[in-house]
């Protein structure tokens, strides 16, 4: 039987530093892949935002640190929770960095949050020959966030959502759940302040955010 989550106990949380780009020399298409990056000084547990070409299945998604060594690292498997992902079917990598990322904001007051696109992507690959449609998967369309929040514009969080929003600046985000499962993604923000809602009801405005790379997922 599948474990039921709720959206109960969540905390929401929004990047509140990011450290200098420090580039990453290669990376093996194997189980697990192993990432190479000399004299960094990341630790187990540690959050990174992935830019890389060739292997583009990592590129802008956001990770957590595993099995960490002098000159190298992984990248947290969500199944398990210890081992680094399998990247043996991923493109070859050309070239790539990563930035550690501090999710210190936390975002309070937030009563729905709606996902967006998703959605499968059809290619139709139809000849004349065949005697039937046929067609692949190419992918997912674009994925986003759209956020209803209690208003308050002396709020650190939404000031700080919104100081994204004026400066164009895409911020790494964090949904958890009490068990320690949680969704890792980096994205645009749209934060326009604007306050709402209805007769004698509690005062919103909404925020959203617009994913960069795909999210990733995790268990503490």
């Amino acid at each position: 039987m599948a474990t039921i989550y709720k959206n109960s106990g969540l905390v929401l949380s929004m990047q509140s530093a990011i450290a200098a780009s420090v580039d990453i020399e290669s990376a093996t298409n194997a189980n697990p892949g192993v990432f190479t990056a000399t004299g960094h000084t990341l630790l187990d547990g540690d959050i990174i935002l992935v830019r890389a070409s060739g292997m583009i299945e990592i590129n802008e998604r956001m990770f957590v640190v595993a099995n960490k060594a002098t000159n190298t690292f992984q990248l947290k498997n969500a199944a398990t929770g210890t081992v680094g992902i399998d990247t043996t079917d991923f493109g070859v990598f050309a070239s790539g960095s990563f930035e550690k990322i501090t999710l210190g904001t936390t975002i309070p007051g937030v009563q729905e949050f709606s996902p967006q696109g998703g959605d499968i992507k059809f290619l139709d690959t139809t000849t004349v020959s065949d005697t039937r449609d046929k067609q692949i998967v190419a992918g997912v369309t674009a994925m986003s966030y759209s956020l209803t929040m209690q208003w308050d514009p002396g709020d650190t969080a939404q000031a700080a959502m919104q100081t994204a929003f004026e400066t164009s600046e895409a911020r790494g985000f964090r949904i958890r759940w009490p068990n320690g499962r949680y969704m890792l993604f980096y994205g645009s923000v749209g934060f326009s302040g604007m306050p709402g809602g209805g007769n004698q009801a509690v005062t919103t405005t909404q925020a959203a955010i617009a994913m960069n790379g795909a999210p990733t997922f995790g268990i503490a």
